[in-house]
């Protein structure tokens, strides 16, 4: 686990300097401290921060292959490298270190661009190739590993983080609008754009090639899952366990300690199960909120941590240190969210770096095998949309609407009774319903084609696939890649450590996404094949704990505890949402979570990750003027 930075002078511009790629690389240090590695020559430039997991003495980056004119930087891990580097060495390659990196250098050598289809495992790579003077960047099939680059029309910038980019001093941080939008509509803002103008982010399964004839990104991973053949649930069973306990081996490489992110739930509970299994000496860490909180995971952990005898360790994060940490999380993760479980997820990164360098962690379950309840509403939202639209608008959706605090629920049914698919997907994410969400933005910048852009991407190659599977199959790749791995990734990597995620294993993931969606939710229960896989491995109570969620009780603090809090970041008269939102908008979203009729607390970490971002990476307060 590594970080990567890098610049490319393509154009007729000089080429880049030593000061330049070591100024980028120094901004990753938190990614890795334990070795760093350069090389500047001709119009290529390469850096690299090394967290040194497999092979610590022989896996020194820039690595070159025999003949020195292919060097890579690689950030991540290739699981299969063991069946690579037996393949490629019947084949007559010679490896010279034990670090799964190398196989990539080979692999490009043997099977040119396509190679990044081999590997199994999660990764950002950068190669270049002297002989033919081009630049290779590749992003993992999920994106557990981030990847951004800009290309300014000579050079193309790349790293694992944008201050990386930003400390090459070739783009000058702004705000792009669309984006800004986009981040409305979806709660983060979608591959390939980032809330900075010119920066982008390489999705998921895509490969960015520079060369001569300029820079283009296109998709490398797109296989269309196709259907069993063989459906019983006695089948797909036994070939999941056989793939997750593969998985969860493949994992465990190391040549450091591997631990475990333990919440109690049934995910992170079978990857410690089988952890222990393996023989490992299972670390296990968790985190939680101070006293009898509901939405605290601690008992949970405590209860699986006593039966697998794990080493177990745990913290709790308070009202008031859940403020003090908040602008170092968004200095980390580098873009607004919403997603409240970054601040706890980061103390508990804290805490495990401590003592390990590794850590397997539950998160990727929930997109292939129907752990949200919106999964529920598209498997049965036909029914809904057969009633007459006179219950379904005149009565149903009021009833809803006057729900207290129901902001899922109301988002659910504002949603459900669209009969186009990407529109009703795109329902399912929005922030606020569409008249709340011209009071804050003003007249929307994008159309409606524009806005389902994102969506389409994804659904290309699988709209023949039930609506079930097509949502399935874009939430493993849009919001599990732009904003749960992402952040994952950003709040271990802080505090150098390696967070893995077998679910996410290829040879798994191909699998589950070939398997019937009402298998996956049979009877209407989330998840039904996955309990029924992992009951080999886990007690009856595990199995059927109900899903919490990696909850945070903001939606009380920001009425309680952290209400001075919210007022302090936002109510400055200069504040710097006030140059893109509109003031009675954001009083609206304000006032309706202090009088109880809304649970805003998204929409209000929303805009307090935005402020802060933008004191970070824009400056204090913004201009007046439009920021378009």
């Amino acid at each position: 686990m590594c970080g990567i930075a890098g610049v490319f002078a393509y154009g007729d511009t000089a080429p880049p300097d030593f000061s330049v790629i070591h100024r980028m690389t120094s901004t990753l240090v938190h990614r890795g401290p334990d070795d760093e590695g350069y090389r500047v020559r001709g119009p290529m430039a390469l850096g690299h921060r090394r967290l040194s997991i497999i092979d610590p003495a022989g896996g020194h980056q820039p690595m070159a292959n025999e003949t020195e004119h292919l060097w890579l930087i690689c950030n991540g891990e290739i699981y299969n490298f063991r069946e690579l580097r037996d393949e490629l060495t019947a084949n007559g390659h010679r490896f010279r270190t034990y670090s799964d990196n190398e196989v990539v250098l080979h692999a490009y050598e043997e099977w040119g661009d396509d190679c990044v289809a081999h590997f199994n495992g999660m990764f950002a790579f950068a190669l270049w190739d002297d002989l033919n003077w081009r630049l290779l960047l590749a992003r993992d099939h999920f994106g557990v590993k981030p990847l951004y680059y800009a290309d300014t029309g000579a050079e193309l910038v790349f790293g694992s983080e944008i201050k990386a980019i930003l400390a090459s001093r070739r783009v000058t941080p702004a705000v792009d609008p669309a984006a800004l939008e986009l981040f409305w509509h979806y709660r983060f803002v979608p591959s390939p754009g980032t809330l900075l103008r010119g920066v982008q982010r390489v999705p998921p399964g895509f490969r960015v090639i520079c060369d001569r004839r300029g820079v283009r990104c296109e998709r490398y991973s797109a296989p269309v899952p196709q259907p069993l053949s063989e459906t019983s649930e006695a089948h797909c069973v036994t070939e999941l366990r056989t793939r997750l306990t593969r998985a969860v081996e493949r994992q465990l490489v190391a040549d450091v300690p591997v631990g475990m992110f333990l919440s109690g739930g049934v995910d992170s509970s079978v990857i410690a199960a089988l952890m222990a299994r393996n023989g490992a000496t299972v670390q296990s860490f968790a985190v939680g909120f101070p006293g009898d909180e509901p939405l605290s995971e601690l008992g949970a952990a405590r209860d699986v941590a006593s039966w697998l005898k794990t080493d177990h360790h745990e913290v709790t994060v308070s009202a008031r240190e859940f403020a003090d940490e908040l602008p170092a999380c968004v200095r980390h993760l580098e873009e607004p969210t919403t997603t409240t479980s970054i601040v706890p997820l980061f103390v508990l990164a804290r805490l495990a770096g401590r003592s390990v360098k590794v850590v397997l962690t539950g998160q990727g379950a929930d997109e292939p095998f129907g752990g949200y309840h919106r999964y529920l509403g598209e498997r049965f939202g036909a029914w809904y949309r057969r009633l007459p639209s006179i219950v379904r608008e005149g009565l149903v959706s009021p009833l809803v609407e006057r729900l207290p605090g129901q902001e899922r629920a109301k988002r659910a049914v504002r949603s459900l009774g669209n009969v186009d698919d990407a529109t009703r997907f795109l329902a399912l994410y929005a922030l606020l319903p569409e008249p709340q969400m011209q009071r804050l933005l003003g007249q929307p910048r994008l159309t409606l084609d524009e806005r389902l852009a994102p969506i389409e991407q994804w659904r290309a190659g699988v709209r023949d696939l039930d609506p079930l599977s097509q949502l399935m199959y874009v939430d493993a790749r849009l919001s599990l890649a732009d904003d749960l791995l992402l952040y994952g990734d950003k709040m271990a990597m802080a505090w150098s450590l390696e967070a893995r995620v077998p679910f996410l294993d290829l040879e798994l993931m191909e699998f589950a996404e070939r398997i019937p969606g009402p298998l996956k939710l049979k009877g209407g229960e989330c998840k039904y094949l996955h309990k029924r896989t992992v009951a080999a491995w886990l007690p009856e109570s595990i199995v059927r704990r109900r899903k919490m969620g990696f909850g945070v009780p903001t939606a009380r603090w920001f009425c309680g505890e952290l209400r001075e809090f919210v007022h302090d970041t936002l109510g400055a008269p200069h504040a710097a949402w006030r140059a893109y939102f509109a003031p009675d908008g954001v009083d609206a979203v304000l006032a309706g979570h202090r009088s109880g009729r809304e649970n805003y607390e998204r929409q209000i970490f929303a805009l307090l990750t935005f402020e802060l971002w933008h004191q970070q990476f824009i400056g204090g307060a913004a201009s007046a003027d439009d920021p378009s």
